[in-house]
C-alpha cells in the first residue's frame, strides 16, 4: 500500500493513457492479480525503479502493465521484472504468457522478443488515447526465457 503513490508517479510519467491510483488499489484486491516492484537502495534513499502488474488465469500469465522510472531505463530492470513474474508464476503451473503492446513501442517489442514472445495477432484501435493498434504477443515458456 505504501508504494502506490510512487508507482502511480512512474505510471503517469510512462503512459499517456495512465492508470489512476485507484486502479492499482483495485488490482491489489483482485485475487488473480500480482504486482511486483524493483527497488534501488542507496545510502540516502530507497526508490522504486519500476513495477509489473500481471494476472494469473488458468495456466496463463497475462501482462497488464510494466514501467520503469525514466532515469533508470535501459538497465535491464524490465527484463528482470518480467523474468521474476514468470518464475513466480511457475508455482501455479503457468505454461504461457500473453500481452498487448502498442505497434509503435519498439523498445518494448524488442524486450518481449528477446524474452521469447512472438506476435500472434493484432487488436485494431486497441488504445483509447490514440486509437493505435496493439500487437498480441505470446510466449510458450521455454528454458532459455528463465536463464541469463
Amino acid at each position: 500500500m505504501g508504494d502506490i503513490a510512487e508507482i502511480a508517479a512512474i505510471e503517469r510519467d510512462s503512459f499517456s493513457g495512465f492508470w489512476p491510483e485507484r486502479l492499482f488499489l483495485e488490482e491489489m484486491a483482485n485475487p488473480v492479480s500480482r504486482i511486483l516492484v524493483a527497488r534501488v537502495v542507496s545510502e540516502d534513499a530507497k526508490r522504486i525503479a519500476g513495477y509489473i502488474v500481471y494476472w494469473l488465469v488458468a495456466d496463463e500469465l497475462h501482462l497488464q502493465k510494466i514501467a520503469i522510472r525514466r532515469d533508470m531505463r535501459r538497465q535491464g530492470i524490465a527484463s528482470l521484472l518480467l523474468r521474476e513474474a514468470i518464475k513466480s508464476s511457475s508455482i501455479n503451473k503457468t505454461q504461457k504468457a500473453t500481452l498487448e503492446v502498442r505497434v509503435s513501442n519498439i523498445p518494448a517489442l524488442k524486450l518481449y522478443e528477446k524474452l521469447g514472445f512472438s506476435v500472434k495477432g493484432v487488436r485494431p484501435r486497441y488504445y483509447d488515447d490514440t486509437m493505435e493498434d496493439a500487437l498480441i504477443m505470446w510466449n510458450d515458456f521455454n528454458d532459455c526465457l528463465l536463464s541469463e
